[in-house]
């Protein structure tokens, strides 16, 4: 079976759903999900089906056209896609009120886009439209835009006035509350470490870090035993642009260990990564931040969570199942990929 994502224009008069669905029907497609669109030359229905893995495009374009359909098209679908709506939006707007910068991100999940990113100010932006149907231009009151891009499915009406809506939320929401300081974790031998956001001014120590990290622990991680990351790369791994990254502050003020939740353009989906120095590997710091990553993946409404683990890296695995984060493994191009849907959870005070 395969998930389709399928649009047809139609005229606004009776009966016209009950044809559409007849065709989906006749090819033992089953509708997952249905929605109305609002459309300049007419209403535009949306469907997420379920049809047998011989049933292709053509065959789903082919018949809806016959039953009356326009400009029809379908597309591969993600399980993803089936979020309700209106839940989607609402943990992308509380996103943006701490997050004003991620509304890129925010708005390629609301409308299943393939890209989105910031452009200058244009004076001759006047509306969300473009003269290619498969882009929007969406304006925010700073002056600057975020180009949105989707091609072979054109934006209509009611998805350019979603995307406006959201991109106003962080100009007239009140300021956020200063970002949390961090949390202290009480190890299981009565070591309390400090887990905070990581900071431009934590390169240095991050690298002396790594300094203190084996060969093998930095294969491990990066897939090659490098020695040293330039100063460039560690500042994008603290502060990323699309994501988070935590430290594990040790007692006497030194970082012992770096997790990261980086959005990737895939909308809904985030990969994790995490180093912990040797001398603090075994002591249950990694699997609190992974339980405090998989934590603000859910608040930043992501789907599924990635990771990538060389085959011999047992112990990362494990930390993966210690901190609840057990999903499908599959060896692809000589790495086990981890995906775990996201689920509810915490921090624990203590960690195993």
């Amino acid at each position: 079976m395969a998930l389709w994502r399928v649009r047809a224009q139609v005229d606004d008069d009776p009966g016209r759903l009950a044809r559409l669905a007849s065709v989906l029907a006749a090819r033992d497609a089953n509708v997952l999900g249905l929605n109305v669109q609002a459309c300049e030359r007419g209403p535009v229905d949306e469907f997420f089906v379920h049809a047998p893995a011989g049933v292709a495009a053509a065959d789903l374009e082919d018949g809806l056209t016959a039953a009356g359909g326009r400009g029809v098209v379908a597309v591969p679908a993600d399980a993803h896609e089936l979020v309700d709506g209106p839940t989607k939006a609402l943990v992308l707007a509380a996103h943006l009120l701490a997050h004003p910068d991620a509304l890129p991100q925010a708005l390629a999940e609301l409308l299943g886009a393939h890209e989105a990113c910031w452009i200058g100010a244009e004076t001759s932006l006047t509306g969300v439209y473009t003269g290619d149907p498969d882009v929007l231009f969406v304006p925010v009151p700073d002056g600057r835009a975020v180009r949105v891009a989707r091609p072979g499915m054109p934006f209509t009406m009611t998805e350019a006035a979603r995307a406006a809506a959201l991109a106003r939320i962080p100009s007239e929401a009140p300021l956020p509350p200063p970002a949390s300081t961090g949390t202290w974790l009480l190890l299981a031998d009565g070591t309390e470490v400090l887990v905070r956001p990581g900071r431009a001014d934590d390169v240095e120590g991050v690298q002396r870090m790594h300094d203190r990290c084996s060969a093998e622990s930095r294969r491990l991680r990066y897939f090659t035993a490098i020695p040293r990351l330039p100063r460039a790369a560690l500042e994008r791994l603290l502060v990323p642009r699309a994501g988070v990254t935590l430290v594990a502050v040790r007692p006497d003020g030194g970082i012992g260990a770096v997790g990261s939740l980086l959005h990737t353009t895939e909308p809904g989906s985030g990969e994790l990564a995490l180093l912990v120095e040797d001398a603090w590997q075994g002591r249950g710091v990694g699997t609190a931040m992974l339980r405090r990553l998989g934590s603000l993946a859910q608040a930043r409404g992501l789907a599924e969570l990635r990771a990538h683990v060389l085959p011999g890296n047992r112990r990362m695995l494990g930390v993966f199942d210690r901190a609840g984060l057990t999903g499908r493994r599959t060896f692809e191009d000589g790495v086990v990929r981890v995906s775990v849907p996201v689920v509810p959870s915490g921090a624990p005070r203590r960690c195993a």
